[in-house]
Protein backbone atom coordinates (compact mmCIF):
# COMPACT_ATOMS: atom_id res chain seq x y z
CA UNK A 1 0.00 0.00 0.00
CA UNK A 2 1.89 3.08 -1.31
CA UNK A 3 1.57 6.44 0.31
CA UNK A 4 0.21 8.00 -2.97
CA UNK A 5 -2.54 5.23 -2.97
CA UNK A 6 -3.99 7.77 0.32
CA UNK A 7 -3.11 11.11 -1.51
CA UNK A 8 -0.82 12.56 0.82
CA UNK A 9 -0.88 16.25 0.77
CA UNK A 10 2.76 17.38 0.43
CA UNK A 11 4.90 19.92 -1.63
CA UNK A 12 7.82 20.62 -3.17
CA UNK A 13 10.31 23.74 -1.69
CA UNK A 14 9.72 26.76 -3.53
CA UNK A 15 12.79 26.68 -6.47
CA UNK A 16 14.76 29.78 -6.90
CA UNK A 17 16.77 30.19 -10.12
CA UNK A 18 19.90 31.66 -9.93
CA UNK A 19 21.22 34.18 -13.09
CA UNK A 20 20.30 32.93 -16.00
CA UNK A 21 24.06 32.58 -17.16
CA UNK A 22 24.10 29.96 -14.50
CA UNK A 23 25.65 30.08 -10.47
CA UNK A 24 29.19 29.37 -9.45
CA UNK A 25 31.00 26.41 -9.38
CA UNK A 26 31.16 24.95 -6.26
CA UNK A 27 33.36 21.25 -5.92
CA UNK A 28 32.84 20.78 -9.84
CA UNK A 29 29.21 21.31 -9.34
CA UNK A 30 27.38 24.33 -11.24
CA UNK A 31 24.40 25.59 -9.32
CA UNK A 32 21.28 25.93 -10.93
CA UNK A 33 18.36 27.22 -8.56
CA UNK A 34 17.82 27.58 -4.66
CA UNK A 35 15.59 24.62 -3.37
CA UNK A 36 15.93 25.12 0.19
CA UNK A 37 17.02 27.35 3.53
CA UNK A 38 17.12 26.93 6.65
CA UNK A 39 19.24 28.38 9.82
CA UNK A 40 22.73 27.64 8.71
CA UNK A 41 23.02 26.31 5.50
CA UNK A 42 21.39 26.68 2.26
CA UNK A 43 20.67 24.31 -0.50
CA UNK A 44 20.74 24.12 -4.15
CA UNK A 45 20.10 21.98 -7.10
CA UNK A 46 23.65 21.63 -8.85
CA UNK A 47 24.96 19.44 -12.12
CA UNK A 48 28.06 18.32 -12.33
CA UNK A 49 30.01 19.85 -15.01
CA UNK A 50 32.09 16.67 -16.30
CA UNK A 51 27.96 15.63 -16.59
CA UNK A 52 25.69 13.40 -14.88
CA UNK A 53 22.56 13.33 -13.16
CA UNK A 54 21.56 16.99 -11.20
CA UNK A 55 22.70 16.98 -7.58
CA UNK A 56 21.94 18.79 -4.39
CA UNK A 57 24.17 21.02 -2.55
CA UNK A 58 24.10 21.57 0.45
CA UNK A 59 25.92 25.37 1.73
CA UNK A 60 26.96 25.45 5.37
CA UNK A 61 28.02 28.52 6.48
CA UNK A 62 31.54 29.41 8.11
CA UNK A 63 30.11 29.87 11.55
CA UNK A 64 28.79 26.44 11.70
CA UNK A 65 32.37 25.25 11.68
CA UNK A 66 34.69 24.50 8.99
CA UNK A 67 34.08 20.73 9.81
CA UNK A 68 30.40 20.59 9.39
CA UNK A 69 30.82 19.23 6.04
CA UNK A 70 32.57 16.69 6.79
CA UNK A 71 30.65 15.12 9.68
CA UNK A 72 27.33 15.25 8.26
CA UNK A 73 29.32 13.25 5.32
CA UNK A 74 30.62 11.02 8.03
CA UNK A 75 26.77 10.31 9.68
CA UNK A 76 24.97 10.41 6.90
CA UNK A 77 27.43 7.85 5.34
CA UNK A 78 26.48 5.71 8.27
CA UNK A 79 23.04 5.06 7.29
CA UNK A 80 21.63 2.93 4.64
CA UNK A 81 21.44 4.81 1.55
CA UNK A 82 17.43 3.31 1.13
CA UNK A 83 16.66 5.87 3.59
CA UNK A 84 18.02 8.71 3.01
CA UNK A 85 19.15 10.84 0.05
CA UNK A 86 22.89 9.60 -0.88
CA UNK A 87 26.32 11.74 0.38
CA UNK A 88 28.16 12.07 -2.80
CA UNK A 89 31.01 14.27 -1.41
CA UNK A 90 31.88 17.11 0.62
CA UNK A 91 34.51 19.51 0.83
CA UNK A 92 35.36 23.26 1.82
CA UNK A 93 35.11 26.89 0.01
CA UNK A 94 36.02 30.42 1.44
CA UNK A 95 32.56 30.52 3.22
CA UNK A 96 31.61 27.49 4.78
CA UNK A 97 31.89 23.51 4.20
CA UNK A 98 29.60 21.96 1.54
CA UNK A 99 27.98 18.69 1.53
CA UNK A 100 26.71 17.09 -1.89
CA UNK A 101 23.80 14.23 -2.04
CA UNK A 102 21.96 12.54 -4.53
CA UNK A 103 18.59 14.62 -5.79
CA UNK A 104 15.96 12.61 -5.15
CA UNK A 105 13.57 14.34 -8.38
CA UNK A 106 10.32 11.87 -7.68
CA UNK A 107 10.33 12.57 -3.66
CA UNK A 108 8.59 15.63 -2.31
CA UNK A 109 9.58 17.73 0.75
CA UNK A 110 7.03 16.64 3.76
CA UNK A 111 7.05 20.47 4.98
CA UNK A 112 3.93 21.30 2.66
CA UNK A 113 1.96 18.43 4.33
CA UNK A 114 -0.91 19.81 6.08
CA UNK A 115 -2.27 18.40 9.34
CA UNK A 116 -5.80 17.99 10.24
CA UNK A 117 -6.28 16.60 6.52
CA UNK A 118 -5.37 12.95 6.50
CA UNK A 119 -7.11 9.85 6.88
CA UNK A 120 -6.67 7.00 9.59
CA UNK A 121 -5.09 5.35 6.42
CA UNK A 122 -3.00 8.02 5.50
CA UNK A 123 -1.74 8.59 8.82
CA UNK A 124 -0.81 4.87 9.60
CA UNK A 125 0.91 4.53 6.48
CA UNK A 126 3.26 7.95 6.56
CA UNK A 127 3.73 6.75 10.59
CA UNK A 128 4.97 3.24 9.38
CA UNK A 129 7.17 4.48 6.85
CA UNK A 130 8.75 7.12 8.69
CA UNK A 131 9.07 4.43 11.69
CA UNK A 132 10.90 2.03 9.37
CA UNK A 133 13.49 4.81 8.15
CA UNK A 134 13.49 5.41 11.88
CA UNK A 135 14.78 2.17 13.15
CA UNK A 136 17.56 1.68 9.88
CA UNK A 137 19.01 4.56 11.71
CA UNK A 138 18.81 3.67 14.94
CA UNK A 139 20.57 0.22 14.03
CA UNK A 140 22.99 2.45 12.55
CA UNK A 141 23.60 3.65 15.66
CA UNK A 142 22.79 7.28 14.95
CA UNK A 143 19.99 9.09 16.65
CA UNK A 144 18.82 11.70 13.78
CA UNK A 145 17.72 14.38 16.44
CA UNK A 146 16.10 16.79 14.15
CA UNK A 147 13.38 14.94 13.00
CA UNK A 148 10.66 17.51 11.36
CA UNK A 149 8.23 17.73 8.12
CA UNK A 150 11.41 19.91 6.51
CA UNK A 151 13.77 17.15 6.99
CA UNK A 152 11.76 14.21 5.67
CA UNK A 153 10.99 13.73 1.71
CA UNK A 154 8.10 11.31 0.86
CA UNK A 155 8.25 9.17 -1.98
CA UNK A 156 5.37 6.86 -3.40
CA UNK A 157 6.36 4.60 -1.14
CA UNK A 158 8.72 5.36 1.22
CA UNK A 159 9.87 8.53 3.38
CA UNK A 160 13.44 9.35 3.63
CA UNK A 161 14.70 11.76 6.59
CA UNK A 162 17.83 14.48 5.29
CA UNK A 163 19.67 16.69 7.02
CA UNK A 164 21.74 15.30 9.86
CA UNK A 165 23.42 18.60 10.66
CA UNK A 166 23.20 18.39 14.58
CA UNK A 167 22.75 13.89 14.38
CA UNK A 168 24.63 12.35 17.46
CA UNK A 169 26.03 8.79 17.38
CA UNK A 170 24.32 6.55 19.61
CA UNK A 171 25.66 7.41 23.24
CA UNK A 172 27.80 10.63 21.92
CA UNK A 173 27.81 13.51 24.69
CA UNK A 174 26.64 16.54 23.24
CA UNK A 175 29.09 19.85 23.14
CA UNK A 176 28.82 21.05 26.64
CA UNK A 177 28.48 24.96 26.16
CA UNK A 178 25.38 25.93 27.87
CA UNK A 179 23.57 25.49 24.55
CA UNK A 180 21.02 22.75 22.86
CA UNK A 181 20.77 22.64 19.27
CA UNK A 182 17.85 21.69 18.49
CA UNK A 183 14.28 22.73 16.02
CA UNK A 184 11.68 24.54 18.23
CA UNK A 185 8.58 22.15 18.24
CA UNK A 186 10.20 18.63 17.57
CA UNK A 187 12.63 18.58 20.48
CA UNK A 188 12.13 15.66 23.59
CA UNK A 189 12.19 17.40 27.08
CA UNK A 190 15.84 15.16 27.34
CA UNK A 191 16.98 16.55 24.34
CA UNK A 192 16.57 20.44 25.78
CA UNK A 193 18.19 19.36 29.44
CA UNK A 194 21.15 18.42 26.94
CA UNK A 195 21.56 15.23 28.03
CA UNK A 196 23.01 12.32 26.33
CA UNK A 197 20.08 11.48 23.20
CA UNK A 198 18.76 7.54 22.70
CA UNK A 199 16.64 6.89 19.68
CA UNK A 200 13.74 7.83 22.08
CA UNK A 201 14.25 11.29 21.00
CA UNK A 202 13.48 10.68 17.73
CA UNK A 203 10.07 8.59 18.70
CA UNK A 204 8.91 11.88 20.62
CA UNK A 205 9.27 14.12 17.41
CA UNK A 206 7.51 11.17 15.40
CA UNK A 207 4.36 11.40 18.34
CA UNK A 208 4.63 15.21 17.55
CA UNK A 209 4.37 14.96 13.89
CA UNK A 210 2.07 12.14 13.87
CA UNK A 211 0.06 14.40 16.53
CA UNK A 212 0.13 17.08 13.90
CA UNK A 213 -1.15 15.56 10.78
CA UNK A 214 -3.90 14.13 13.09
CA UNK A 215 -5.19 17.46 14.57
CA UNK A 216 -3.83 20.11 12.72
CA UNK A 217 -2.03 21.77 15.47
CA UNK A 218 1.13 21.15 17.22
CA UNK A 219 0.80 19.31 20.49
CA UNK A 220 3.12 21.46 22.60
CA UNK A 221 2.46 25.02 20.24
CA UNK A 222 3.03 28.04 22.28
CA UNK A 223 3.12 31.89 21.14
CA UNK A 224 6.26 32.28 22.45
CA UNK A 225 9.51 30.02 22.96
CA UNK A 226 9.67 30.11 26.50
CA UNK A 227 6.02 28.48 26.36
CA UNK A 228 7.30 25.66 24.24
CA UNK A 229 9.95 25.10 26.76
CA UNK A 230 7.19 25.34 29.58
CA UNK A 231 5.03 23.06 27.33
CA UNK A 232 7.56 20.22 26.80
CA UNK A 233 9.00 20.05 30.36
CA UNK A 234 5.35 19.80 31.57
CA UNK A 235 4.97 16.47 29.81
CA UNK A 236 1.55 17.48 28.84
CA UNK A 237 0.62 17.54 25.51
CA UNK A 238 -1.99 19.22 23.93
CA UNK A 239 -3.91 15.60 21.95
CA UNK A 240 -7.40 17.61 21.53
CA UNK A 241 -9.22 16.09 18.66
CA UNK A 242 -6.18 13.23 18.13
CA UNK A 243 -7.91 10.48 15.88
CA UNK A 244 -9.03 7.54 17.79
CA UNK A 245 -7.20 5.16 15.56
CA UNK A 246 -3.45 6.87 16.59
CA UNK A 247 -4.21 8.04 20.02
CA UNK A 248 -2.46 4.95 21.68
CA UNK A 249 0.69 4.99 20.38
CA UNK A 250 0.84 8.80 20.03
CA UNK A 251 0.50 9.27 23.92
CA UNK A 252 3.57 6.35 24.15
CA UNK A 253 5.63 7.93 21.59
CA UNK A 254 4.93 11.19 23.94
CA UNK A 255 6.03 9.93 27.24
CA UNK A 256 7.79 12.57 29.21
CA UNK A 257 10.12 9.73 30.49
CA UNK A 258 11.95 8.20 27.54
CA UNK A 259 11.95 4.42 28.85
CA UNK A 260 8.59 4.66 28.67
CA UNK A 261 8.42 5.26 24.34
CA UNK A 262 8.04 2.28 22.16
CA UNK A 263 11.21 1.65 19.92
CA UNK A 264 10.94 2.40 16.21
CA UNK A 265 10.59 -0.93 15.34
CA UNK A 266 7.76 -1.31 17.73
CA UNK A 267 5.94 1.93 15.97
CA UNK A 268 6.73 0.09 12.65
CA UNK A 269 4.46 -3.17 14.03
CA UNK A 270 1.93 -0.68 15.37
CA UNK A 271 1.42 0.89 12.45
CA UNK A 272 1.52 -1.60 9.91
CA UNK A 273 -1.29 -3.76 12.40
CA UNK A 274 -3.41 -0.69 12.67
CA UNK A 275 -3.34 -0.41 8.74
CA UNK A 276 -4.54 -3.98 8.53
CA UNK A 277 -7.55 -2.78 11.04
CA UNK A 278 -8.65 0.25 9.17
CA UNK A 279 -11.48 -0.18 6.87
CA UNK A 280 -11.96 3.09 5.32
CA UNK A 281 -9.92 5.34 3.70
CA UNK A 282 -12.16 8.91 4.99
CA UNK A 283 -10.71 11.29 7.30
CA UNK A 284 -13.08 11.16 10.93
CA UNK A 285 -15.51 13.30 12.19
CA UNK A 286 -13.36 15.22 14.81
CA UNK A 287 -14.32 18.31 16.95
CA UNK A 288 -13.93 21.77 15.81
CA UNK A 289 -10.31 22.86 17.92
CA UNK A 290 -10.90 25.14 21.14
CA UNK A 291 -10.80 28.89 20.71
CA UNK A 292 -7.98 30.48 20.56
CA UNK A 293 -5.13 27.46 21.05
CA UNK A 294 -1.72 28.38 19.65
CA UNK A 295 0.04 27.51 16.60
CA UNK A 296 3.09 28.06 15.03
CA UNK A 297 3.98 24.88 12.71
CA UNK A 298 5.21 26.30 10.01
CA UNK A 299 7.70 28.61 11.87
CA UNK A 300 8.50 25.22 13.94
CA UNK A 301 9.55 23.27 10.95
CA UNK A 302 11.87 25.46 10.00
CA UNK A 303 15.62 26.77 11.18
CA UNK A 304 17.47 24.74 13.65
CA UNK A 305 17.47 26.72 17.12
CA UNK A 306 19.99 27.21 19.98
CA UNK A 307 18.51 27.47 23.13
CA UNK A 308 20.24 28.38 26.62
CA UNK A 309 19.64 25.24 28.90
CA UNK A 310 19.50 27.95 31.20
CA UNK A 311 16.21 28.48 30.17
CA UNK A 312 15.20 24.95 30.83
CA UNK A 313 16.51 24.36 34.17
Amino acid sequence: MTLSAHRLDAGHHPSVPLPRRGGPLVGGYRLLSRIGKGGTATVFLATPVAGGPPVAVKMIRHDAGVDSGEREFTLASTVDVARTAAPITHGVTATGSYLVTAYLRDYRCAAGMRGGTMSLASLLTFGGELAVTLASLHDSGVVHCDVKPSNLLVGDDDVRVIDFGISQYLGERPVDDGFVRCSRGWAAPEQLRGDPLAPSADVFAWGSLLAYLSTGFHPFAGRHEADWIRRVGSGQPDLFGLHPGVEAVVRAALAHDPRDRPSAHELTAICRDGLRRASTPEPATRPRPAAGRADWVEEATAACAVVDIAEVE
